[in-house]
């Protein structure tokens, strides 16, 4: 049983294990990257290089041959357990591609580690830019790659299955999905009650706004109930989308580690919170409602689930110490609509 609202990246990480993975290509050898490619692959290994964007969690390299294309190679650094996260990567990669969303393709997976001392992926290398540090367009331009970011999330609505958040890891490693909650609330509000606990304990929020927070999800419950369930990437960032430079649509979506299953409205809330060159929220849901009929209380379900998202990235600054007058205010621009102010 997962019992983290969110698994992306590094946020359920000790701060030792951050420290550790900053240092993770000083420390991890490439000549495995080659032992690996001939022995799975067949394939002799020309060049080995490390990508522009080289964020947490693993050691990712562009690995090059004379007989065939590009392959992108993933690996941890041994964590305790194998990390089942690179396996639900392929398989929720292959659904989304079976249903014609543009995403990366896994081509193999080991996480039995019998043969090398970490978990590691082997995928195609996808195309196009990424919007956050090579953006080369106009405001419209980024209005039509958000538009598109919204189709899709339509799009992803049509894949749907049984449970709710994240899925069941014993059925992933028979490659079947199945979320592990009862109801999406219960995802929803998992750490819910301490994570206000270590912002209010922080001092950047007052007791009573604390308590207050709490009761609009209450409150919220049968909101947040959705009877249907579908696939929610949950890091819709542009570092995790590539579009292409001519027509700005999306044309790889990656890094599906911390998906889960629930409402689409959590993907077009949660989107927007990520870094932005201009403003998303209302090209999102302007590119859904192309697909999609309107969820009905829209408007309450963005309010909500952004202000969930908020909190846990607040707390997920904390630990890092990361807090910073802009990650505040949207801390606060999160309670705006309930009428709360972060102290009192």
């Amino acid at each position: 049983m997962n019992t983290y609202h969110y698994t992306g990246g590094g946020a359920n990480r000790s701060i030792t294990e951050v420290e550790q993975l900053n240092k993770k290509y000083e420390v991890f050898d490439i000549a495995y990257i080659h032992k690996i490619f001939k022995d799975v692959l067949g394939l002799v290994v020309k060049e080995i290089h490390k990508p522009i964007n080289t964020g947490l969690p693993h050691v990712t390299y562009i690995v090059r041959f004379d007989n065939h294309k590009d392959l992108v190679f993933r690996a941890n650094l041994g964590t305790d357990k194998p990390e089942i996260q690179l396996l639900k990567e392929k398989v929720i990669a292959d659904l989304a591609l079976k249903h014609d969303i543009p995403s990366n393709k896994i081509i193999y997976v080991d996480i039995s580690r019998k043969e090398y001392p970490f978990d590691f992926q082997i995928q195609e290398k996808f195309e196009g830019l990424d919007a956050e540090k090579e953006f080369n367009g106009t405001k419209d331009d980024y209005d039509t790659y958000s538009f598109d970011i919204g189709r899709i999330i339509a799009k992803m609505g049509d894949i749907t299955f049984a449970g709710y958040g994240h899925f069941d890891d014993s059925l992933l490693l028979q490659n079947k999905l199945k979320g592990e909650s009862a109801s999406f609330y219960d995802y929803i509000t998992l750490e819910l009650d301490m994570q206000i606990k270590t912002i209010v304990s922080n001092k950047f929020i007052s007791l009573q706004t604390g308590d207050a927070i709490l009761k609009i999800f209450e409150s919220h419950k049968q909101l947040i109930n959705s009877k249907n369930s579908n696939l929610v990437h949950y890091d819709l960032a542009d570092h995790n989308l590539r579009y292409d430079p001519l027509t700005y649509k999306v044309v790889a979506i990656y890094d599906w580690e911390a998906s889960v299953c629930g409402d689409s409205c959590l993907d077009l809330a949660s989107s927007p919170t990520w870094k932005t060159l201009y403003p998303r929220v209302d090209k999102l849901v302007e590119g859904y409602l192309s697909l999609k009929q309107k969820p009905q209380n829209l408007e309450e379900k963005l309010n909500i689930y952004y202000l969930r998202t908020i909190i846990w990235k607040v707390v997920h600054n904390i630990k890092f110490n990361l807090v910073n007058p802009e990650r505040l205010k949207r801390l606060q621009t999160a309670l705006d609509p309930y009428k709360l102010r972060m102290s009192v």
